[in-house]
C-alpha cells in the first residue's frame, strides 16, 4: 500500500535516470551536478524550447508560487540512508529547491509525496510513461524515444508490454516509429557530429523517414540512412517537416539534382505546382476539402488503379503529400488518429 506523506526536500535524490536528464548525461563526466540536472529540465530552455511543450519550466515554478505548492504530490521510492528517489517529479522538487534557496514566500521545506511501497521497476516505467507520454510536461521527442529505446533493448521489455504501458490504443506504431528513429539517429546521424552536441530537434527528420512513402522512396531511388543522415546534417531538410517531401523530389530528376545540390526548398520549387487559378487561389478551405473529398469519392476505377499501381506518379504522391498536411493538421484538431 502507498504512503502520502510530506517529504522532506533535503531528503529527495533527483533521478538522473530521468529521460529529461539521460539524453544529456554523456557529455557530463561523473555525477552531475544539480544546477546541470536543472539545466537538462529545462530551466533555460529557449522560448521556441518552451513552446514544444504545453508547460513550460517557468510557467511551471509561478503556478506553484502563486498556489503556494503543488496541486499534485510527487512519487517516490525509499533509497538508503532514510533517502527518497524521485520517479515522478524532478521538475517539481528542483523549483521547491530554488524557492527555499530564493527564501521566496511559503513553505517548500516539505513537498506532499506518494511513496511507493515497492521498487517495481516495470511499474516505475508505467509511471513515467503514462505522465509524461501526453502528460501536462510530456519529454522532448528525442528523450522520449531514448526512454522507450532504452525500455526495449536494454530492459527487454516487449513492444506488446511498453504498448500497454503507455496506454494502448493508437500508439502502437508512434512506439514504434520512436524506437527505430532513435536507432537510426543513433547509428547514422550522431556518427557526424563527430563527438560534439547533436542538435535534438533533428530527431523529428528521422521520424518522418519512418513513414512508408518516404522510406520506400529512399531505398527505391538508390539511397541509405546513411544518406539520409548526412542530408541532415547538411540542412538539406529545412525546414525539418520538408522530408515529407522526399518522395516527390527523388521522382523528379531536376528537382533530386537541386535537392542535392541545395536543398528541399529549392527542389520543390522545381516540382510542378497545382494550377493555381484565382478560382483555386480564393477558394476557402471548406470548399477545396469539400471538392477533394468529391473528386475522390468519385474517383474511377481505371484512375484508382493506375494509382495504385503507380505510386511514383504526380497524382498519387499529390495525394501523399495532401494527406500528411491533413493529417498533421487533423491530429492537432480531433487528436491522436489510429494509426
Amino acid at each position: 500500500m502507498h504512503e502520502l506523506i510530506n517529504v522532506p526536500i533535503g531528503d529527495i535524490i533527483l533521478d538522473v535516470r530521468n529521460p529529461r536528464i539521460a539524453p544529456l548525461r554523456d557529455s557530463v563526466d561523473g555525477t552531475p551536478s544539480r544546477d546541470w540536472i536543472v539545466m537538462a529540465l529545462g530551466k533555460f530552455s529557449s522560448d521556441d524550447e518552451e513552446r514544444s511543450t504545453s508547460t513550460s519550466y517557468s510557467s511551471l515554478k509561478e503556478s506553484i508560487r502563486a498556489n503556494g505548492g503543488v496541486m499534485q504530490p510527487i512519487i517516490v521510492a525509499r533509497a538508503e540512508g532514510g533517502k527518497y528517489v524521485v520517479i515522478e517529479g524532478n521538475t517539481r522538487v528542483a523549483i521547491y529547491l530554488e524557492l527555499e534557496e530564493d527564501k521566496v514566500d511559503g513553505s517548500w521545506k516539505n513537498i506532499p509525496a506518494i511513496v511507493r511501497a515497492e521498487t517495481d521497476e516495470k511499474g516505475e516505467h508505467a509511471i513515467r510513461l503514462q505522465a509524461h507520454l501526453v502528460g501536462p510536461r510530456p519529454w522532448r521527442p528525442y528523450a522520449k524515444a531514448k526512454y522507450l529505446h532504452d525500455l526495449y533493448h536494454q530492459q527487454k521489455l516487449s513492444l506488446s508490454e511498453i504498448h500497454a504501458i503507455c496506454g494502448g490504443g493508437g500508439r502502437r506504431r508512434e512506439v514504434e516509429n520512436y524506437i527505430q528513429a532513435y536507432r537510426d539517429i543513433r547509428d547514422f546521424y550522431i556518427p557526424l557530429v563527430d563527438g560534439g552536441a547533436i542538435d535534438q530537434s533533428r530527431f523529428s527528420a528521422f521520424v518522418e523517414l519512418q513513414k512508408p512513402p518516404v522510406l520506400a522512396a529512399l531505398m527505391k531511388h538508390g539511397h541509405t540512412k546513411a544518406d539520409f543522415a548526412e542530408w541532415v546534417n547538411d540542412d538539406r531538410f529545412n525546414p525539418l517537416d520538408t522530408v515529407r517531401q522526399l518522395p516527390r523530389i527523388l521522382a523528379n530528376a531536376q528537382a533530386k539534382q537541386m535537392f542535392l545540390s541545395r536543398d528541399a526548398r529549392e527542389a520543390l520549387r522545381l516540382i510542378e505546382q497545382p494550377a493555381s487559378s484565382e478560382v483555386i487561389k480564393d477558394a476557402s478551405i471548406e470548399q477545396l476539402a469539400s471538392a477533394l473529398a468529391v473528386k475522390i469519392r468519385n474517383l474511377s476505377w481505371p484512375e484508382a488503379k493506375a494509382m495504385i499501381e503507380g505510386p511514383d506518379s504526380k497524382s498519387s504522391l499529390a495525394v501523399a503529400d495532401c494527406y500528411s498536411e491533413i493529417a498533421t493538421i487533423y491530429k492537432q484538431i480531433f487528436g491522436a488518429t489510429d494509426e
